[in-house]
């Protein structure tokens, strides 16, 4: 019994203490993290929240895996209520089978990049902590780039089909890396993945489709920084088009 309490007490004070973080993230970014004001804002010395914690680097991985962990069940959450029913219920009544079907990969796939721009826009401060300016003297432990794969496998099944109305690609993914020259860019991404531990044996697409995966999370990407840290205001215009415009060109293979 005291033992579950001391355990319960535990998993309380890091989740207060990761709280503090969290709101000292949103005010000063990484750089404003400190345990010492984490323990005084929660009423305890320094050193007594050491015992939670081991170090600044230790809670920064849990902010981080946590992070991770929300987003890839974010995308995950959006790419399963995108139903291939729902597509094939809104197709025309006149729409061949086919053209019902073909709807669907790309159902899921808005659905994916929309949840990540809505997740990014809600807590922009969690956005930049994993995909901002790398946090100067902290590496990473393998726990972080395994979960950050996890991510990775949601975009490639996600870009399985899209842009690929002759189901060409997911042919040539089946095939498995090697059945096909691979750019340079899809060789590094095959090497990244692997060192990565990122695939089940026997379960790994191809390089060339792993090489669009990561074309497509950096334009994807690229519109969700920008817009995250206000580079469009005083443009003029509404980001959010620019995002369904891209959406779009990706939709077509473009």
């Amino acid at each position: 019994m005291a033992t579950a309490r001391r355990e319960r007490y535990r998993k309380q004070t890091r989740e207060e203490a990761k709280a503090v973080a969290l709101a000292q993230l949103a005010e000063s970014g990484t750089a404003g993290i400190s345990v010492n004001a984490i323990a005084k804002a929660m009423g305890m010395t320094g050193p007594a929240l050491y015992r939670y914690f081991a170090s600044r680097d230790e809670l920064l991985t849990e902010l981080i895996t946590d992070t991770y962990r929300d987003l890839a069940e974010t995308l995950a959450r959006a790419v399963a209520d995108a139903a291939p029913a729902d597509a094939a219920d809104a197709a025309p009544a006149d729409a061949a089978p086919a053209d019902a079907a073909d709807a669907a990969p790309a159902d899921r796939f808005r659905a994916m990049a929309r949840a990540l721009r809505d997740w990014a826009k809600r807590q922009p401060d969690r956005y930049l902590l994993i995909y901002g300016t790398p946090v100067p003297g902290y590496h990473a432990p393998p726990e972080t780039t395994e979960i950050a794969a996890g991510l990775m496998r949601t975009i490639v099944d996600a870009c399985s089909t899209v842009g690929d109305a002759d189901g060409a690609t997911a042919h040539r993914a089946a095939t498995g890396p090697g059945q096909q020259p691979l750019t340079d860019l899809e060789a590094e991404l095959v090497r990244h993945l692997e060192d990565a531990g990122s695939w089940v044996p026997g379960e790994e697409p191809g390089g060339e489709l792993k090489g669009r995966a990561l074309r497509t999370w950096t334009r994807l990407h690229g519109v969700i920084s920008l817009d995250v840290q206000g580079q469009f205001t005083g443009m003029g215009f509404d980001p959010s088009v620019l995002f369904e415009a891209e959406i779009d060109a990706l939709v077509r293979g473009g």
